[in-house]
């Protein structure tokens, strides 16, 4: 941190400028980024600070802790039980946490919308009585964006035909002025392209009677649009079961469904038209319904519409990547892992950093560990990508999932490979399990954050990190899934954020768009089952470790960059002092992230031994 920057801080947390710092806590509610500004320049205040030793650990501030374990909003505060200065800090500091929260839960409800309507098999548009669009599912905008009949005009829903797009218009006014008891639908075919019968089937219905407070308020209209891609089909088993239908009845109702008129049908199927319609009117008499329009609508309103897994995947709680496998562990959790190389090639464990999962395989462009004759099994840890999350979790506990998964693949023994805070876990295993452990190599990791020095060296956004967990560990949850939840919204905010701090090489890095496709990919795999791992393992880390480097007999290769400011060099000079074979390898230059630059020479390390 240069003079400037400190100067400004110091300015920030004095007297003087109280105002400033209260402004800095309402933005810190309304935007998430400033979070970690925030919550230094509150550990940076003398005041709430003790004198620390020098060579001692960094203790927790009394002053601060009170202030913050104050911050809730069922506690009441003693009068005179702080400053003036600083019960006026800590009633702002109070509201701006509500402010948070209350924004978190909305964004949490808009979320969960947004989640359910990209789940519908079918397009979703919500429009007020005026047909202007509110809110659109995953189907719904691929539809509008490629023109499939209906687009979205300055901010209206329309059709290619202005006699279609006075329909539309005609039937959102009339479904709008139903009364709340009142239900309805309308069916519209709608004319895709100029020079084609293809139609899309439209259905409409009225929202106004669902009193379902997580819908747009001011929505009054939702539109389902039928599939009309060739290569999707509805999955009406459940349908058919249902109804009692007939296969043949269920094909027909299939292709009515995506908008398609009997005579096209029976074309397409190669029988009579005679044959659709006595099909299509037994399929009435058993649905009761009365009209194609009818019928496409309970089918696409209703629970049936389930696209075949062949078609599209909603998923997102599983796993994206279709290589990823997965291990049931003895009390029933599920490890999931992931294979890159030669199945019979040298085998070697990689543990993937903090803010990444098993996909962490930075050249995956190119399969080098295959080149190199190296099996690479890459692991999510508990709560990470596609492994069932774990309570009170640690290194430990790591060591015997990781026997368990090795006795499963039949290995005997393997190398380790560790990045960042994979490395404590791999160092762990090479301590408690030494005997399944031939060679670790770790990379941008080493000893334990310990002395004021060790902060020091520390970039900002990561000593508030590791501060907060081991003196607030509660308040460190929430604000991580605070932080996650707003920096996600926006990851151009979340490079930002994280770059912050970052010096030379790793600067470069972030503003690379191929380092940040990969890094982003990594990073949303392992966040696909929240915060809660990420801040577990930060108190893990910043809690004893379970084990002592001192036990760490196997040989020991680590790769550190000279500028890191994550985990700073001196950490993996502490760490060679201690473990009894390791030796450390400086990159010139290059920072916590060189990982992404030196990932061959690396690999070709791992494969020489």
């Amino acid at each position: 941190m240069n003079s400037l920057d400190s100067t400004k801080e110091r300015e920030l947390t004095s007297v003087d400028n109280r105002e400033q710092l209260i402004g800095m806590i309402y933005r810190a509610a309304a935007e998430p980024e400033y979070w970690p500004d925030l919550l230094e320049h509150l550990y940076m205040m003398p005041e709430l600070q003790n004198t620390e030793e020098h060579g001692h650990s960094d203790p927790s501030s009394a002053q601060l802790s009170q202030m913050l374990d104050a911050v809730s909003p069922q506690l009441s505060m003693a009068q005179n039980q702080y400053s003036e200065r600083n019960q006026i800090l800590l009633e702002h500091f109070n509201q701006a946490l509500n402010i948070a929260k209350r924004i978190y839960q909305l964004e949490e409800k808009n979320h969960s919308l947004n989640s359910l309507l990209d789940h519908i098999p079918v397009g979703v548009i919500l429009v007020n009585a005026k047909s202007e669009i509110l809110l659109t599912n995953e189907l719904a905008e691929e539809t509008l964006q490629l023109g499939q009949g209906l687009y979205q005009r300055n901010k209206n829903l329309v059709t290619q035909q202005s006699e279609s797009t006075d329909l539309l218009n005609q039937y959102v006014e009339e479904l709008s002025s139903l009364g709340p008891n009142e239900s309805s639908s309308r069916g519209l075919p709608i004319q895709i392209g100029q020079e084609t019968d293809v139609q899309t089937m439209v259905i409409l219905s009225p929202v106004n009677h669902l009193q379902n407070p997580n819908l747009e308020r001011n929505a009054s209209v939702v539109v389902f649009i039928s599939p009309s891609r060739p290569d999707v089909e509805l999955d009406l088993a459940a349908f058919a079961d249902g109804y009692n239908l007939t296969p043949k009845e269920a094909r027909i109702v299939n292709y009515i469904a995506q908008g398609m008129s009997p005579p096209d049908i029976a074309d397409k199927i190669f029988v009579s038209y005679n044959t659709v319609r006595t099909q299509l009117k037994s399929v009435f008499k058993k649905t009761n319904v009365s009209s194609q329009s009818e019928l496409a609508s309970l089918v696409l309103t209703g629970p049936w519409g389930m696209l075949s897994q062949s078609s599209r995947h909603f998923d997102f709680t599983e796993a994206h990547d279709l290589n990823a496998r997965y291990f049931t562990l003895p009390d029933q959790r599920k490890l999931c892992y992931q294979e890159y190389g030669s199945p019979k090639g040298k085998p070697v464990v990689y543990c993937h950093s903090i803010l990444g999962s098993r996909l962490e395989n930075f050249f995956d462009d190119v399969d080098l560990a295959k080149h190199l004759g190296l099996r690479l099994i890459s692991i999510d840890r508990p709560g990470f990508g596609g492994s069932d999350y774990c309570e009170h979790y640690g290194f430990v506990s790591w060591s015997k999932d990781l026997t368990a998964l090795l006795d499963h693949l039949g290995l005997e023994q393997v190398q380790l490979l560790g990045y960042a805070t994979g490395g404590v876990y791999a160092a762990c295993c090479a301590a408690t399990i030494p005997e399944r452990i031939s060679k670790m190599t770790i990379v941008s990791s080493g000893d334990a954050l310990t002395y004021d020095s060790d902060y020091e060296a520390t970039a900002k956004l990561y000593r508030m990190h590791m501060k907060l967990a081991r003196d607030f560990p509660s308040m460190h949850r929430m604000f991580t899934n605070i932080l996650d939840k707003g920096l996600h919204k926006d990851p151009n905010k979340l490079f930002k954020v994280l770059a912050r701090d970052l010096e030379g090489a790793d600067v470069e890095l972030f503003e690379s768009p191929q380092f940040r496709e990969k890094f982003g990919r990594y990073l949303k795999e392992s966040k696909i089952q929240g915060g809660n791992a990420f801040s577990d393992e930060v108190r893990q880390v910043m809690s004893p470790w379970g084990f002592e480097l001192e036990d760490i007999k196997v040989s020991t290769q680590l790769f550190h960059g000279e500028q890191d400011r994550h985990i700073p060099l001196v950490l993996a000079e502490r760490f060679t002092q201690r473990a009894a074979n390791a030796k450390l390898t400086v990159i010139p230059e290059q920072g916590h992230y060189m990982i992404y630059r030196q990932w061959p020479e690396i690999l070709k390390s791992v494969a020489s031994n």
